[in-house]
This record gives C-alpha cells, sequence and structure tokens, in this order.
C-alpha cells in the first residue's frame, strides 16, 4: 500500500485523504438513516386511531417514543392541536424541514469527494506525463527506464484510484438519497393524514356544538 502510494505521487495521499473523508461520512449516514427507519404505516395508523379517540397525550406520547423524521412531524403536529390547522401546518413545515437539513448533513461534502476524486486522477495523470516528458527530455530515458516508468505509473496509478473512489461512493449517494427521499414523502404523507384528522375532527365537533345549540 505505501509502495502504491509512492508511486502514485503527492496526488495519490490527497486521494487517501478523501477516500478516508468519504467513508467516515459514509458510516455515519448509514447509521443515522437507518437507525430513523420505522414502520410509517403503523406508526401514523396508531396516532390516527387515539386522535380519533380523543386521546391527545397518547398519541403524542407514541409520536415521542419513536425515533425518526416522520415521529418528529407528527409530534409537532399534535403538540400545536387546538391552535388552529394554519399554526399546525406550518409548524410541522418546520420541524419538516430541520429534518431535512439533519438528514442531508455532510451529503453535500460526500457528494463533492464523488465529483472532485476523478479530477485528481486526472490531475495525477498530467503530473505523472510531465514527469515522463522530463526524463525524455533529460535523455535518462534511454539510459534509465525506470525513471520514465515512474512518471507512467504515476498516471496511471491516480487515474484509477480516483475512478475507484469516485465510482462506489456514487452508488452509495445514490442509495444514501433514496433513504432520505422515501423520509421526505413519509413526512408529507403523515402531514396530510394530521391535518385531515384534525380537520374531520374540528368539524364533528362543530357538528355536536351546533346539534346542542338546535
Amino acid at each position: 500500500m505505501l509502495e502504491l502510494l509512492a508511486k502514485g505521487g503527492w496526488v495519490m495521499y490527497v486521494l487517501l485523504g478523501c477516500s478516508i473523508l468519504a467513508l467516515t461520512i459514509v458510516l455515519e449516514r448509514l447509521y443515522t438513516l437507518l437507525r430513523a427507519q420505522n414502520d410509517t404505516e403503523k406508526l401514523i395508523g396508531g396516532v390516527k386511531r387515539l386522535l380519533v379517540q380523543g386521546k391527545v397525550l397518547e398519541a403524542l406520547r407514541l409520536a415521542k417514543q419513536e425515533k425518526g423524521p416522520v415521529a418528529a412531524v407528527l409530534a409537532a403536529g399534535i403538540e400545536n392541536y387546538g391552535r388552529g390547522i394554519k399554526e399546525v401546518e406550518r409548524m410541522m413545515d418546520l420541524t419538516a424541514e430541520q429534518e431535512l437539513y439533519r438528514m442531508r448533513k455532510r451529503m453535500p461534502a460526500l457528494e463533492m469527494i464523488a465529483q472532485i476524486s476523478p479530477l485528481l486522477g486526472l490531475l495525477g495523470t498530467v503530473t505523472g506525463e510531465i514527469r515522463t516528458f522530463n526524463v525524455l527530455n533529460s535523455l535518462q530515458g534511454v539510459s534509465d527506464p525506470v525513471a520514465m516508468s515512474s512518471g507512467i505509473a504515476e498516471a496511471l496509478l491516480t487515474t484509477a484510484y480516483g475512478l475507484l473512489i469516485a465510482i462506489p461512493i456514487a452508488a452509495i449517494y445514490a442509495y444514501l438519497d433514496s433513504l432520505i427521499q422515501k423520509n421526505v414523502s413519509s413526512m408529507n404523507r403523515a402531514s396530510i393524514e394530521i391535518l385531515d384528522t384534525f380537520a374531520n375532527l374540528n368539524l364533528e365537533e362543530s357538528n355536536r356544538e351546533a346539534s346542542d345549540i338546535g
């Protein structure tokens, strides 16, 4: 490994740093996003059932005991029940934005590494070719083929290593982004379901009041 780094020149050390940083981000994001997964259908159904039964505190307790962005959005809506549909919607949207920010944390850095790794590999190719031409210009290539081959090795190694970093990172980034989009869709659905439930409860309450007055 150290021998390959030495042959690849200084660009290889930069690529090594990028790969270590990318691995750290990937492990942290995987842990965070997978840990936030839950049974959305069951959670939303349970919260709605408790709300219909008038058990608002139990519904809030159920939402808060779960982890993840969907549970956070549900809890924000229930906590503001009674303050009006518009206020409930505003607080749920605000919570959803905060959760999206948390889910996308460090994702731009991972995307940047996937983009610049091939470019760094290309830079290493250029520096390796420059070394090769310098050897040829000094006529060392004829008498010292090892000196010339070192430049070629630098060019090939950096290109290959840059691609080896970029390709899996791009694939993992796409997977992580799919998890985020899934959570965003679930948050939107949870928000709509809770708002509809609150609207129906308010309508039933209004009908009861009108019936009592009549």
